[in-house]
């Protein structure tokens, strides 16, 4: 909650009635959008941005005062420079919201008001001190740009993606379903904060919009003609980095040709007004987003298997990026975050992970050493370089880089002290490109140690050598020559003053009044009625006082000191134009350093475990074997007082493909089945997993249906939650996915819901053939197994006796023999008299129901074989009527024999005749 501000708005009639001219001036923004008024010493929000403040942040209404008179006054409230800056990273950073923030450029009395900084989710550039200040960027946000075409009756989706923190550009065209299966895959590769959408009403527009709104994208629509790219090229030729001895024409660049994606960048590149402002030229990279290259998620899975955490979540355990995020660099969680968005399919990218995670794990001092020592000394290079590329670099950041290169030796050297099977990996990704970019920096490192105090740096003093400028050193000169007559003139005050320099009087000198001397207020008497001496101001410290030796001096001394810091400003302009020219070295050793960061954290994070994480064997894409022995979820494990039941799963191409899942609520068939999405995710993005023994062939997509819930507010149900997901897997699945199904049909009738849980399993499993996990309390559905041969039941187990029910957690094979619906209410602790009542009411409906409509594998069975009996005795009972001499029989005696086979028939007590003969 914060802290209410003490400042308050004073406005006299006519600045009250200005301002109110001008807000009211204003045109209609989002809700999702709030408009700051830069007020010098404070801030304020008014009319509805007021209130939201007032309940979000405040948690008052008593924070809330008013503008002019009734009935057109409006609410304000005020918001202290500390307030300001909180708030602004919860809005941006959390909320996801946009920010305005307006400043006065005349008087008070003006209405002046301009529109001076503007941010959104995927554009933070203007606000970065404010948000991360001298903290280091763990976080980072992205644009993304779509356009769909219908051509011809296919969707054609142009998107482009650029990420101003690290000046990336992608660009992608495909043809996409109806549900836009592959956009929604994209998005949640990319990660992107906010996306622009054109402002036309259409049906794929409006599903489109859904899909990122839900995915946790921002959405801001722009107009129509933004999506042109008609001055592309040139743009694009003055915004990129072209390396030397390119031709620089973005013309003949990968991706260029992708026209509905580059329409898509035009929209970015004026939202975000990068030609304005020249310090973006000559700093962005291109390249074609490949859709392939990554496991294809779509953001069902991602909620379903908890991969990434929760706006405002804080403990670790509770996703997969919090568990593996034992990062000590901050460019270390970026990637990480990229990672886990980003499982491969290559796979022998992956393989050159593990192999370094298992360096890492077996060299356990190498590793602590690496992550305690070194990483967490390194800075962030990213936001670094982009300062140097915008000129806005100082001595501190130099230093930092020059430090940072200074520590490069010692960790290479530890690197390269390893030695065995896979050391030509460790040296490839990390030894031979550290040692290059160490020669690289050579020169960054003299021109440093030319240019810094380095003693002075190491105590945080931020200041040119004055021995590498000989007009600065002539002035540093004069300096240390004044400042020893100011010493003099100081002892010689003390002696007259009869005070001991060490404790009663002091020399300070400040950036207001200079140098000056100090003592305390008990001493002051030493001053009065001397002439010699003049008092400046008393406060708590003391009395402060010069005399005109020291004045004289002073005054000097600030003129000197003046020219020192111009030339020294000078000095610096200069140092910074070479040190510019390192920004690309440092990019380049930010990637690195953020590789082996991610790398090293899963190699803390498999061997912290409770039980170890193993090395998984990995097939490629086709390869058609999923088998995970004692399999854990890795996030529960941790997690205090748990002591979590591994299970076994095995899948193998043709055989075994479906597994259908079934048992009580609570009894861990939704954990099992997220158990091995995570473990598949975490093998491919290259990390050890818990397992005991994992074969794992490369899946291209996983894709979830778990737990939907209502979106009334958007006037959608549960159930129509549930089809459009689903609608989504079936089109986006291929043989070579994972699917995770987690109680569908549960929004509507018990017929209608069964009926399409078996239809949609049916064509899974007989169809798509991909690998997948249907947990349900339809034990109907197990009978699926009997008419697909790879169809496979499993169910959780659960023992209940004296009216007590034990979840044991294993998943078996077989289908679940009882229902424990009643059990686990018990253990919700229903009112007594209700769970009576329930197990009256179910015995009566278990005495209705006929027992052939208990579809579990052992009645099905029994059934098979009673209907088989019954076709053997309905055939002899047939060819004994046929069998009689009815001409030689009278009436009564045909009816005689007759009734005896029919009593022969009824003495075999078939239940599927009996049936027959009841419904007779």
């Amino acid at each position: 909650m914060a802290l209410q501000s003490v400042q308050e708005i004073s406005l006299d009639p006519t600045q009250e009635h200005a301002f109110l001219s001008f807000f009211r001036s204003l045109p209609d923004k989002p809700a999702s959008t709030i408009r700051v008024f830069d007020r010098n010493d404070f801030y304020t929000v008014h009319e509805s941005d007021a209130v939201f403040a007032s309940k979000e942040f405040f948690k008052t209404s008593g924070v809330i005062k008013y503008l002019g008179k009734e009935p057109n006054k409006i609410e304000s409230v005020v918001l202290s420079k500390m307030n300001f800056e909180s708030i602004i990273r919860d809005l941006l950073l959390v909320r996801h919201y946009r920010v305005e923030v307006y400043q006065n450029k005349g008087s008070n009395k003006s209405n002046d008001w301009k529109l001076e900084f503007k941010a959104s989710p995927g554009n933070l550039v203007q606000f970065e001190d404010i948000l991360f200040g001298n903290n280091d960027m763990s976080t980072c946000g992205g644009v993304i740009s779509i356009k769909v075409i219908n051509d011809n009756g296919n969707k054609v989706v142009g998107v482009a993606y650029l990420d101003n923190t690290l000046h990336e550009i992608s660009v992608s065209e495909f043809t996409d379903n109806d549900k836009f299966s592959n956009l929604e895959a994209l998005i949640v590769q990319l990660g992107p904060k906010e996306c622009l959408l054109p402002s036309e009403k259409n049906a794929d527009y409006t599903y489109v919009k859904q899909l990122t709104s839900r995915n946790g994208v921002l959405v801001t629509e722009r107009k129509k003609s933004d999506f042109t790219g008609k001055s592309i090229v040139q743009d694009m030729n003055r915004l990129l980095n072209f390396k030397k001895g390119d031709l620089e024409n973005s013309a003949a660049l990968p991706g260029m040709d992708k026209h509905h994606a580059i329409s898509s960048l035009a929209a970015i590149i004026k939202y975000l007004e990068l030609l304005g402002n020249d310090d973006n030229f000559n700093q962005y990279k291109l390249s074609v987003f490949d859709l392939t290259r990554f496991v294809r998620l779509d953001g069902c899975a991602v909620k379903a298997l908890n991969l990434l955490p929760v706006p405002g979540e804080s403990a670790k355990t509770q996703s997969i990026f919090g568990l593996l995020n034992e990062c000590r660099t901050a460019q270390g969680q970026r990637l990480l975050s990229r990672w886990v968005n980003q499982p491969l399919t290559d796979l022998n990218l992956i393989e050159e992970r593990l192999d370094v995670v298992e360096i890492f794990i077996s060299d356990h001092n190498m590793t602590s050493e690496i992550q305690s020592d070194h990483l967490k000394r390194f800075p962030d290079f990213q936001r670094i370089a982009k300062k140097f590329e915008k000129k806005k670099a100082n001595l501190q950041d130099m230093f930092r880089i020059y430090q940072a290169i200074s520590r490069l030796t010692n960790l290479i050297s530890m690197l390269e002290q390893y030695s065995g099977e896979k050391e030509h990996v460790l040296n490839e990704m990390f030894c031979k490109p550290l040692n290059e970019l160490g020669k690289q920096f050579n020169k960054f490192q003299k021109l440093a140690e030319s240019t810094i105090d380095i003693e002075k740096a190491n105590n945080g003093e931020y200041v040119v050598n004055p021995e590498f400028d000989e007009k600065l050193m002539e002035l540093r000169t004069k300096l240390d020559n004044l400042e020893e007559k100011i010493e003099n003139v100081f002892k010689k005050a003390a002696r007259d003053l009869q005070l001991d320099p060490q404790k009663t009087i002091k020399l300070e000198n400040n950036n207001q009044i200079g140098f000056h001397f100090r003592i305390t207020k008990k001493e002051e008497k030493v001053l009065r009625n001397n002439k010699n001496y003049r008092m400046i101001q008393t406060n708590k410290g003391g009395v402060q006082f010069n005399n005109s030796a020291l004045r004289d001096l002073n005054e000097e001394h600030l003129s000197v000191y003046g020219e020192y810091q111009e030339q020294q400003k000078s000095v610096v302009d200069a140092i910074m134009q070479v040190a510019m020219g390192y920004a690309e070295p440092m990019h380049e050793l930010n990637d690195i350093i953020s590789r082996l960061d991610v790398l090293l954290s899963f190699a803390f994070v498999a061997e912290k475990a409770p039980t170890s994480y193993v090395r998984p064997k990995l097939f490629s894409k086709g390869s058609g074997i999923l088998k995970l022995t004692q399999a854990r979820h890795p996030c529960l494990e941790v997690q205090d007082d748990v002591k979590f039941i591994p299970n076994d799963v095995y899948f193998e191409k043709d055989k075994t493909t479906f597994h259908i899942i079934t048992g009580p609520n609570m009894g861990g068939k939704s954990t099992y089945i997220r158990s091995i999405g995570v473990n598949v995710v975490l093998a491919q993005i290259g990390s050890f997993i818990p397992c005991e023994s994992a074969e794992i062939s490369i899946v291209d997509s996983i894709l979830a249906r778990v737990g939907a819930g209502d979106s009334q507010m958007k006037g959608v149900s549960t159930f129509m939650v549930e089809m459009l997901e689903t609608a989504a897997i079936l089109r986006a699945a291929t043989s070579d996915s994972l699917i995770i199904i987690d109680e569908l049909g549960r929004g509507t009738s018990t017929f209608d819901g069964f009926g399409l849980a078996w239809a949609i399993s049916e064509y899974i499993s007989t169809k798509i053939k991909a690998f997948s996990l249907f947990a349900t309390h339809f034990h109907e559905l197990t009978a699926l197994s009997d008419q697909v041969s790879t169809v496979n039941n499993l169910h959780v187990t659960a023992l209940a006796a004296n009216d007590k029910l034990t979840l044991l957690y294993k998943v078996n094979p077989g289908v679940c023999d009882q229902s424990f619906g009643i059990h686990v209410a018990e253990l919700a602790q229903f009112p007594k008299h209700v769970i009576e009542f329930a197990k009256r009411k179910a015995k009566e409906l278990e005495g209705y129901h006929d027992d052939y409509t208990q579809y579990d594998e052992k009645s099905a069975k029994k059934m098979k074989m009673e209907k088989q009996e019954a076709d053997s005795i309905i055939e002899e009972f047939l060819r004994n009527v046929k069998a009689l001499a009815i001409d030689q029989m009278s009436t009564v005696d045909v009816d005689k024999k007759i009734e005896k086979l029919k009593d022969e028939v009824r003495s075999k007590n078939n239940r599927y005749i009996q049936d027959l003969l009841n419904e007779v």
